[in-house]
């Protein structure tokens, strides 16, 4: 397996996930006229796929321990290249919604496999720290530097070149994993009632809370609470209930899902108020906010550097300790209140950049045949964090942009302190082992 080739091909995945994310938000507007669609078909446009790539991480990852994560990325990238043609190519907003929740599952697979792709080609150790650094550097850059790229692209081509462009690079990727990428297969097990009662779950959860219908999430923690009853009664488990007794993967995990609750949930509204309030164009919003993906950048590198020398308590805490921090900062008063807003937001970004280094190397902290499964609760995690992030913090901002800054902050600061227990508590299960 060639290494630089792994992690090129895990960072072109990774930005093809993250763009198609969040790009297509800034075309809306555009798809909306030329369409004819009404206001929650285009919802559907971004819902479709951020739901369908949070609820098949899990089983996604599961598949790909079990059947080759070679295997899985490739399937990903299929289903993903020929949805992106599709979108393109939709003549309505209904077919458009359909090719969206397919390349949400093409997503799920490029996600869930990209990771542990990275730790099959680079033994642990400094090598893999500094691999998973700029794997996450590119994640953020790609994050942040998408509502530009979708802007360029919708403002020069149109919207449909927004998913074009996925079509050559997907081939690519197909290309490149012939030859030079070496399967890497686990030991994992799809429980069918298992992986319907989470899908389901999911499914029902995250747009509950994204469009704020209550028993939509009730009804998503009774199947949560199918799926834990069936897993517990069967022979043969799709959930390993050892990764949740390690204390590191269960602590990094619940820290993992904090800190994205409490940043993205707050950049949500800060972004509103940014181009509220604040009074700044869209143009002039992306260049302010550059200074958090810049520091989120050269934060992910740097935190990679100390991965072996610090202990894993204090680097899952580094992430949401300093977003705490910095979402405080941008509540102090001032004259100008661009000056604490700008310094809050290179701060949080030095947060968002080293948490995501740190979820990623706790999720390889499971077992080399567990790691899609392990990939899959971290980053599905991140997904419903953001959602609940989004739909708590909706009414502090109805009373002001201070109040939601402040309860973000209680939010980072839980994430922060959780993980003491992994320096002052006993040593942690292995994964996989019985606790005792």
């Amino acid at each position: 397996m060639r290494r630089g080739w792994v992690l090129t091909l895990a960072s072109l995945t990774i930005t093809l996930v993250v763009v198609d994310l969040t790009a297509v938000t800034i075309a809306l507007p555009v798809i909306q006229a030329d369409l004819g669609a009404g206001l929650a078909e285009v919802q559907w446009v971004v819902d479709a796929y951020a739901i369908t790539l949070a609820a098949m991480l899990l089983p996604v990852g599961v598949l790909a321990d079990r059947y080759g994560r070679r295997r899985m990325l490739a399937i990903g990238v299929t289903l993903f290249t020929l949805a992106s043609l599709a979108c393109a190519l939709a003549p309505n907003a209904i077919l458009l919604d359909v090719a969206r929740g397919v390349q949400g599952l093409g997503a799920a697979a490029l996600y869930g496999t990209s990771t542990p792709l990275i730790a099959a080609a680079y033994p642990d150790g400094p090598g893999r720290a500094k691999a998973l650094g700029v794997f996450s550097a590119v994640s953020g850059l790609a994050m942040t530097a998408s509502p530009v790229i979708g802007g360029l692209l919708a403002g020069l081509y149109g919207w449909r070149a927004i998913f074009l462009i996925n079509v050559p690079i997907g081939l690519l990727i197909l290309a490149a994993l012939r030859g030079r990428i070496s399967e890497s297969v686990g030991r994992g097990h799809l429980d069918p009632l298992g992986s319907l009662a989470v899908t389901a779950a999911l499914f029902a959860i995250i747009p509950g809370l994204i469009h704020e219908i209550p028993w939509l999430v009730v009804f998503g923690l009774a199947l949560l609470a199918v799926f834990v009853a069936v897993e517990l009664r069967s022979t043969r488990p799709m959930l390993d209930f050892g990764l949740l007794r390690d204390r590191t993967f269960a602590v990094g995990a619940a820290t993992t899902f904090l800190m994205l609750a409490s940043m993205l949930g707050a950049f949500t509204y800060l972004t509103l108020y940014v181009q509220g309030p604040l009074g700044a164009g869209p143009v002039e919003a992306g260049v302010r906010f550059l200074a958090f993906s810049a520091t989120s950048v050269v934060a992910a590198v740097l935190i990679s550097r100390l991965v072996h020398r610090l202990p894993m308590g204090v680097l899952i805490a580094v992430g949401p300790g300093l977003i705490a921090v910095a979402l405080l900062v941008m509540t102090f008063p001032a004259a100008d209140p661009w000056i604490p807003l700008m310094a809050g937001l290179a701060l949080s970004g030095a947060g968002l950049g080293a948490g995501n280094v740190i979820s990623n190397q706790v999720a390889l902290t499971a077992p080399e045949d567990r790691l899609g499964m392990a990939t899959g609760i971290v980053n599905a995690l991140k997904q419903i964090g953001t959602a609940i992030g989004v739909a708590v913090l909706a009414l502090p901002y109805g009373a002001g942009v201070r109040t939601m800054l402040l309860v973000a902050a209680a939010l980072a600061a839980a994430g922060a302190l959780l993980p003491l227990g992994l320096l002052y508590g006993r040593r942690p299960v292995a994964a996989g082992r019985p606790a005792g």
